[in-house]
């Protein structure tokens, strides 16, 4: 850790020691991590990567922590946090981005190009890379719809390579990434479509609206908990388990959207693993169906 440390200060590459997770976190819940860094760069994401592959240390590459819940207790090893990395290059209509590009700054990129087919993802708190991971969607939309390449690191090879297409094996909130943690997204190119700007803006203000009068928005949380069973919606069957508003320690089912789990202050990793498992159990109970928890327990 020490030989990673003095490269970080030779290269003036931005890192924490003892960094408090919970900070960095949507849903404010985490202890520390012995060493948190932040590259501004692909060189820096690269040499970083390269470091601490060679020292063996425990890592985990983070976006903007949306869609994470940190553990409660030390993390030893390194939390990389790819959000300070943030390149776009528009090209007709196509985008090139890094992975810590936040949604939000990539569809206002879009429409102020007039292009389409990023309303979707207006709103959505993430940045590209685990949009990609996880394949993130919503009113419809999906990154799938638009991703044609994205670029990798490779922590077997060491080397960088590239997907495209069919090779990404997009599902619904999954990619060939979610499967191989090996692979480091660097970045990727959307294709996109020519609109009319006030079209574009007109549906993302829609989506983004939708979004503030049915989400908790006011408080700490990690998104949207479980993936959609087929042909059903899990906050609708919470909700139907009497769940609303349900908590154990300082982690709450939303009343306002049961698909939410919040934090009211004080809630735990341990709040939040105990209240997942125990509205997976209350519906499997009462409908005979298996919630698949959407959220990543780091």
């Amino acid at each position: 850790m020490e030989r990673l440390r003095r490269l970080l200060l030779q290269e003036n590459i931005p890192h924490e020691i003892d960094c408090p997770l919970s900070r960095h976190a949507s849903f404010r819940i985490g202890g520390t991590s012995d060493l948190a860094v932040f590259p501004q760069s692909r060189e820096q994401l690269l040499r970083v990567l390269c470091a601490v592959l060679e020292t063996s240390v425990r890592y985990a590459v983070i976006g903007n922590a949306s869609n994470v819940v940190f553990p409660d207790g030390a993390f030893h090893g390194v939390v990389i946090f790819t959000c300070g990395y943030k390149e776009i290059t528009l090209s007709g209509s196509r985008i090139q981005a890094s992975a810590g590009v936040s949604l939000l700054s990539l569809a206002r990129t879009a429409c102020d190009a007039a292009l389409s087919g990023l309303e979707f993802a207006y709103g959505i708190p993430g940045t590209l890379g685990g949009a990609i991971l996880m394949n993130a969607g919503a009113y419809g939309g999906e990154i799938s719809s638009v991703c044609v390449e994205s670029e990798f690191f490779d922590a077997e090879s060491g080397k960088i390579s590239s997907f495209a297409g069919d090779s990404h094996e997009f599902g619904y909130r999954t990619s060939i990434y979610e499967k191989h943690p090996r692979y480091t997204i660097l970045g990727a190119t959307l294709q996109l479509s020519p609109d009319d700007r006030d079209a574009v803006r007109l549906r993302m203000e829609d989506y983004i609206a939708r979004r503030r009068s049915k989400q908790p928005l006011d408080f700490p949380s990690a998104g949207s908990v479980f993936k959609r069973p087929e042909g059903h919606f899990a906050g609708k069957l919470i909700e139907d388990c009497g769940l609303k508003g349900f908590s154990i320690g300082g982690a709450q089912v939303s009343e306002k959207h049961a698909g939410f789990i919040i934090n009211r202050g004080g809630a735990t990793a341990a709040d939040v693993r105990a209240l997942v498992e125990f509205i997976r159990e209350r519906v499997f109970i009462t409908f005979g169906i298996e919630l698949v928890c959407e959220i990543k327990f780091i």
